[in-house]
C-alpha cells in the first residue's frame, strides 16, 4: 500500500476508531485496505522472517556477551594503567 493509500485508508480507520459509521463504499475501501495489511504482516512473519529474526536476536545476543567481555577487559587495562602510572 503506498503512502497516499495508507493515509486515505487511515482517515477511515480514524473514523471506525471514533466509532462513526461508514457508508458503503468507504466500508468496502476500510476492508480492504485492512486485508492489504493483514497480508503485509503475515508476509513479515513467515517462517523465512522469523529465522531471520531469530538470527539477528541471535546476533544481538553475541554482541551484547561480547560487549561485557571488553568492558571488563578495559576495566582490568584501566586498573593497570593506572597501577602503572602510580609506579612512575
Amino acid at each position: 500500500m503506498d503512502e497516499k493509500t495508507y493515509q486515505q485508508w487511515w482517515q477511515l480507520h480514524v473514523r471506525v476508531a471514533r466509532n462513526e459509521s461508514l457508508n458503503r463504499s468507504e466500508q468496502i475501501e476500510y476492508d480492504r485496505g485492512l486485508q492489504v495489511l493483514d497480508r503485509a504482516e503475515r508476509q513479515d512473519l513467515e517462517p523465512g522472517a522469523a529465522a531471520a529474526l531469530r538470527q539477528l536476536r541471535a546476533q544481538i545476543e553475541q554482541l551484547q556477551t561480547e560487549n561485557v567481555q571488553l568492558q571488563a577487559r578495559r576495566a582490568r587495562l584501566d586498573r593497570r594503567i593506572r597501577t602503572l602510572e602510580r609506579a612512575l
